[in-house]
């Protein structure tokens, strides 16, 4: 049995069994304040759409993502690659024809800082110690934790329904991120005002 034991220990490190690549991701793996991979603000539509040729597209109700969207039309666009959930675009109110805000999903995609979809409420503070988080009012379930002036432009960082990650005194009012075990559900680059 001893025997059988080590030509089968041997015969499992000689790597003969077959194990499957793991699959590469399809996209540049980073967030900035204007872009999630090679998707932007700003940048037109069918621009977007010849860059991520090969994936697909589907329209998505921006409500349930934190934004005031009553139209019987879906306002956003899932991107995907397979059954991966890249980023969601959605287009100027305006025209149409350009990039206005972006979410990303994948936890490939990190910030300068190592943050990506999947991280910590921790490992964000550690990474951004002055971050402070607010609930969204109109959806109570989501907390959204940020650096800098809630008015400007810039990277967001969403937690979907979990539990309380702050203190929070006034309902609508920034305060430190205490909770250390909340996981972003996903990273929002804010449109222009």
């Amino acid at each position: 049995m001893l025997k059988f034991l080590s030509v089968f220990c041997g015969w499992l490190l000689s790597g003969s069994i077959s194990q499957a690549p793991p699959s590469s991701f399809p996209d540049t793996p980073a967030i900035t304040e204007n872009s999630v991979g090679r998707a932007r603000i700003g940048m037109p539509i069918a621009q977007l759409r010849q860059l991520y040729k090969g994936c697909t597209f589907t329209p998505v109700h921006l409500l349930a993502y934190g934004f005031d969207d009553t139209n019987a039309k879906p306002g956003g666009v899932m991107v995907k690659k397979g059954s991966q959930q890249l980023f969601l675009y959605f287009p100027d109110w305006q025209t149409k024809q350009k990039v206005a805000g972006l979410l990303a999903f994948h936890p490939s995609y990190k910030t300068a800082k190592g943050i990506h979809p999947g991280s910590t409420s921790g490992q964000l503070k550690t990474a951004l110690p002055t971050v402070r988080v607010v609930p969204n009012m109109m959806l109570p379930t989501f907390q959204i934790a940020f650096v800098g002036d809630v008015e400007k432009p810039g990277i967001e960082y969403i937690f979907s329904k979990q539990p309380a990650l702050a203190k929070y005194v006034v309902a609508d009012e920034p305060t430190k991120l205490t909770a250390p075990n909340g996981r972003i559900s996903w990273i929002q680059i804010h449109p222009n005002p």
